[in-house]
């Protein structure tokens, strides 16, 4: 019995241990649209019926585990020299790819937790969150419904969120978003996507009135450029009862006309960090790397187009599997703890 309780005390000390120093090293935050990361089985509820073995794309056993494996590559690449903390996903059509995703050998090692909630999009897919069970405490994770009163019947992503503690007393909110999509044009959804604006704008002037120093990161694929109206909305928050403002880490990328996807000689940014400025102090327990936010653009995940020079590799292309990765780059941010 000695024998016992000796060896329970001994690993949960190695446990303890090792939490502490994943909470002292540098850890990653990490936001991807995966591009339509469906499984291959019809759900009667969605329209996934462009990802079946019978569909169009002919969406089979091989060409899903070769998805997630691809997946999982990114990932490995992106955090070979440092932890992950949380990750943000888009595009992901339930639970159990999230499962598939994390069981892969290359994603093992980490100590993932899944946060999903269905939301009522019609094709089924969702936004969804891993973070790391060795550095992230999670306090508690929810979804903001996004309803249009001017168009009820359209359903779209809903915002995932959570909320969490890293290595101090100040909550730490992250906001993955799934704004909606310009198809049919840009002006003909841009009040979708200012609103879906203004109900993550409620939600964060919420949380500050409570909470007047919370850290807060918003992520996400917004289907919008940092200096589109969308975007701009959420650094103009009520400043009643509140100390931080919201900065758009991406816009510097932006302006040197970098990309995060592509469409013909279009060259933008839709996928971004937007954080609270005390997350850029260097004075607190915690703060992000540089001030900045990258990104990760190997070149195992871009294709040279012959009239538009370098796109992302995606997984399908004018109807024809090309057993790519994403139509999208994933986008990084580091923080470090004192």
């Amino acid at each position: 019995m000695k024998k016992l309780l000796l060896l329970t005390f001994i690993l949960v000390s190695c446990s303890l241990y090792s939490q502490s120093e994943s909470l002292l090293k540098p850890g990653r935050v990490i936001f991807y649209n995966v591009e339509n990361l469906f499984d291959t089985l019809n759900d009667p509820e969605t329209q996934d019926e462009d990802f079946l073995p019978a569909s169009k794309n002919k969406w089979n056993t091989k060409k899903y585990r070769l998805k997630l494996n691809h997946i999982a590559k990114v990932f490995a690449a992106m955090l070979d020299t440092i932890q992950p903390l949380v990750i943000g996903l888009c595009e992901v059509e339930n639970r159990k790819v999230l499962e598939d995703l994390i069981a892969q050998p290359l994603l093992k090692k980490f100590h993932f937790r899944i946060v999903h909630h269905n939301s009522p999009d019609e094709r089924g897919i969702d936004a969804a969150i891993l973070y790391n069970t060795n550095a992230v405490q999670s306090a508690f994770d929810a979804t903001l419904k996004v309803q249009f009163p001017f168009d009820p019947d359209d359903r779209t992503r809903d915002i995932l969120y959570l909320k969490t503690y890293l290595n101090e007393g100040e909550p730490v909110w992250f906001f993955v978003n799934h704004w909606p999509s310009r198809r049919g044009g840009k002006e003909d959804s841009d009040d979708k996507r200012q609103y879906a604006a203004k109900v993550l704008k409620d939600k964060i002037e919420n949380i500050y009135a409570g909470e007047q120093y919370a850290r807060i990161v918003v992520m996400g694929d917004f289907n919008d450029n940092p200096d589109d109206e969308s975007l701009l909305a959420l650094s103009k928050l009520d400043k009643n009862g509140r100390a931080e403002r919201m900065v758009n880490l991406m816009k510097p990328l932006k302006d040197k006309n970098e990309f995060t996807l592509r469409y013909m000689d279009a060259r933008d940014v839709f996928d971004q960090f937007i954080v609270s400025e005390n997350l850029l102090d260097t004075k607190n327990p915690f703060c992000i790397r540089n001030s900045k936010a990258r990104i990760f653009s190997p070149d195992f995940l871009l294709f040279k187009h012959p009239k538009y020079g370098l796109i992302p590799n995606r997984t399908y292309t004018s109807g024809r599997w090309v057993a790519g990765y994403s139509d999208h780059l994933p986008v990084y941010m580091d923080i470090e703890f004192k």
